[in-house]
């Protein structure tokens, strides 16, 4: 294999480390967020994380992660689309002429003086009970135009008629970094987006899948995030060949994204170490979120995931990079990029740089 991408989607820390600092310690709080050491992690809890935040280039993601993957996969007119438009991608039954938003299930926490998100506040659902919501919506809201379609992610897309889309929203793996109060739909169609928000809040509060989620003892649906918003189908027009690359993971948009590009995502590998001796993929990215593995272990904090996807995900592409096997490793958290070639660990120390407008330059 020539390159593996590891992405973690929802690996966001705050407040933004470096934005007021000189290079040299900005360089050294990004790297110490990125590897986790400011949640409690011991110095070696991610040592792969280390090494690579050592030895690497690294550069700022001021468009997001996503319009990173589009353009690594050759797809650059995507880089700009929409999120939902994008994971519209992979879902069938969708209207040609319509505006989608993706919908995704978060379960907020009660406080003193309101509601916030915590790293367990993500959540995906089962196909059958993203499947039972969808019809309940379908009955609850007939006549409104509006329809939820399930997701192989274990989220779900608002379809609607054609409207607008240009409310700004938040991506909920981003609620951490600020208020919900401030996370609210703001802009142009906010009203309308923030008015749907709290009906589906009201929907939910009482909805039988909640009762069962509870006596299971699993977080709440709270509401359905709505973000994202765009066209439902893309303006770039598909690509008739498929993509050298292979993606692995669950994420919605990476699903989309490949399928614009001809081909398919599948679901993560138990063995890295065999997937990157594997010759018929060239280049692959996998997609790891730190909530799925908080939900899976529940003693578990952030310092713990961290630490996991560094054993299970960075220590093979390591030792592949060491053993020649691997030619470059990137990560993408946080909204930086770290890469890694074979010569890179005898570089020195350099400095954060802001990708350039547009994405160029980093495929």
């Amino acid at each position: 294999m020539r390159e593996l991408v590891i992405v973690v989607a929802d690996l966001y820390l705050g407040p933004e480390p470096g934005l007021r600092m000189a290079p040299a310690r900005a360089a050294a709080e990004a790297a110490a967020a990125i590897a986790g050491s400011r949640a409690g992690a011991a110095p070696d809890a991610a040592p792969g994380l280390e090494h690579l935040t050592r030895f690497g280039d690294k550069c700022m993601l001021t468009q997001g992660w996503r319009a990173w993957v589009a353009c690594w996969l050759g797809l650059p007119q995507y880089a700009a689309a929409a999120p939902a438009t994008v994971a519209a991608a992979a879902a069938a039954g969708l209207p040609v002429n319509g505006t989608v938003w993706l919908a995704t299930p978060v379960h907020l926490v009660a406080g003193m003086t309101g509601v916030h998100s915590d790293r367990r506040s993500l959540l995906r659902l089962a196909a059958s009970a993203a499947e039972t919501l969808a019809a309940s919506f379908a009955d609850t809201f007939r006549g409104s135009g509006l329809d939820l379609h399930p997701l192989q992610s274990g989220e779900l897309l608002l379809s609607g008629p054609a409207a607008s889309a240009a409310a700004i929203t938040t991506e909920p793996a981003r609620l951490l970094l600020r208020p919900i109060a401030e996370s609210l739909p703001a802009g142009e169609g906010a009203t309308s987006l923030r008015r749907l928000g709290a009906e589906i809040e009201m929907w939910l509060h009482a909805h039988p899948l909640n009762e069962q989620r509870m006596r299971r003892g699993e977080p709440s649906v709270s509401t359905l995030w709505l973000w994202g918003g765009g066209p439902s189908v893309p303006a770039g027009g598909e690509v008739a060949q498929a993509s050298a690359a292979a993606a692995f993971g669950s994420d919605a948009y990476v699903q989309g994204l490949w399928r614009l590009a001809g081909g398919e995502s599948r679901p993560l590998p138990v063995d890295w170490a065999a997937l990157i001796g594997e010759p018929r993929a060239p280049r692959a990215l996998g997609v790891v979120e730190v909530a799925e593995l908080l939900h899976a272990h529940s003693s578990w904090r952030l310092a713990d995931a961290v630490a996991a996807i560094d054993r299970r995900l960075m220590a093979p592409a390591l030792a592949a990079l060491r053993q020649g096997r691997l030619d470059r490793l990137v990560l993408l958290a946080n909204d930086r990029c770290l890469s890694l070639r074979a010569a890179s660990r005898w570089r020195l120390w350099r400095h954060l740089r802001t990708v350039p407008r547009g994405v160029e330059g980093l495929a």
